[in-house]
This record gives structure tokens, C-alpha cells and sequence, in this order.
């Protein structure tokens, strides 16, 4: 059985916002604005600031749920190629948009080295 991408999340607001260019090479991390609530097997996050929420499927809480500490994109690939029946270049294109959406939406943080 082919797992699902980690879906972006299903937003409760229908504004959308420019996504940030990310890369393998990048560490991400939770945003402090972002605030996360397990219902279930998944999470439910929120962004007070902007009034926003969003549902995660059960892959994208694992990806969120590995992004509690600091962590490069590219090991965030590695794991999740691991964990589900997904080629590796699907899964890399698949983590990094979602990532691109959950920077755009303030839920995570990107951490610049040097």
C-alpha cells in the first residue's frame, strides 16, 4: 500500500499567502506562534496570530511531530521515506511543498546557519 503524501494542512481560512523557498539543505522547526493539539492519531494546528487552523492527516503529523526540534529537510525526507512505501523523489517533492506551505503560514520556522 502506497502511503499519502503529507498533506498540506486543510486550512479554516481561505486566504492563502506567498510560500517560502525552502531546500534539502534547510533546518526547520516549530514556529512559537504555532500552536499544536493532538486529536486522536492526529494534529490539529493553529496560528493564533492569524486566525487560522489546519487538520494533518496522519503523515503529516508524523512529519510535524519530527519537526519539534531544529532538523535539516532532507532527514525529515530520509525518515519519512522510511516509515511509508513512498519513492524517494515523490516523497522529497511532496515534504518540501508542504513545508513551503506551513512556512508561508507562519507554522514553521526556518533556522539560518552562519
Amino acid at each position: 500500500m502506497r502511503a499519502e503524501a503529507p498533506a498540506a494542512p486543510t486550512a479554516c481560512s481561505p486566504y492563502r499567502t506567498k510560500m517560502t523557498e525552502l531546500n534539502q539543505e534547510s533546518v526547520v522547526q516549530w514556529s512559537k506562534t504555532a500552536v499544536a493539539a493532538e486529536v486522536g492519531d492526529e494534529v490539529v494546528l493553529m496560528n493564533l496570530p492569524r486566525g487560522r487552523c489546519y487538520g494533518l492527516g496522519p503523515v503529516g503529523t508524523d512529519l510535524w511531530k519530527k519537526m519539534e526540534s531544529p532538523i535539516r529537510i532532507e532527514d525529515l525526507i530520509e525518515a519519512l521515506s522510511n516509515e511509508y512505501a513512498a519513492e524517494p523523489g515523490v516523497m522529497a517533492a511532496d515534504v518540501l511543498e508542504t513545508l513551503e506551505q506551513y512556512a508561508s503560514e507562519g507554522l514553521i520556522e526556518v533556522i539560518v546557519r552562519g
